[in-house]
C-alpha cells in the first residue's frame, strides 16, 4: 500500500469515531470514498444476489459523509426513503437491496447538536386519522 494514500485518507476522513454496522461487524470508515458491492474491488463486499456490482459509495465531503447510489438496479434507502445521493446522519439505517447497514458518527460535536434537533420535535403534536375531518 502507497504511503500517501494513508496520509490523504487520514487527512480526508479525521473522525475515528465514524462506522458502518453490519450484521454485528463494526467497519469503520476511514477513507475519503467507501465503495459497497458484490463486485471484489468495492472497499466493503456483500455476497447478495440482489445487490449491484458497484452498487453504492459513501463519500467523506468538507465534514460530512454523502451516500450516492451507482445507478443500481434494486436501489439504495436511507431511512425507508429511495435515494440518489444524500447526507448521512447518526443513527440512519441505509438499505441496499436486503442488506440493512447502519450509519453511526460518534463525534461528540455532531451528537449534541442531534440530541437539540431531536428534542425540539417533542412538541409536536402529530397528526392522527380523527384530524383529517373531510
Amino acid at each position: 500500500m502507497d504511503m500517501n494514500d494513508d496520509r490523504d485518507d487520514a487527512l480526508a476522513a479525521p473522525e475515528s469515531s465514524v462506522y458502518l454496522v453490519v450484521n454485528r461487524q463494526i467497519i469503520p470508515l476511514k477513507k475519503r470514498v467507501t465503495r459497497l458491492g458484490r463486485q471484489m474491488e468495492n472497499d466493503i463486499v456483500f455476497h447478495e444476489d440482489f445487490l449491484s456490482r458497484f452498487h453504492a459509495e459513501i463519500h467523506y465531503v468538507e465534514g460530512k459523509y454523502i451516500l450516492n447510489d451507482l445507478d443500481s438496479t434494486s436501489g439504495t434507502f436511507v431511512n425507508s426513503r429511495k435515494i440518489n445521493r444524500c447526507e448521512l446522519n447518526s443513527g440512519d439505517l441505509i438499505s441496499l437491496a436486503n442488506v440493512q447497514i447502519m450509519f453511526v458518527n460518534n463525534n461528540p460535536v455532531l451528537a449534541g447538536k442531534s440530541k437539540r434537533m431531536t428534542q425540539s420535535l417533542g412538541g409536536n403534536k402529530l397528526s392522527t386519522p380523527a384530524d383529517n375531518h373531510e
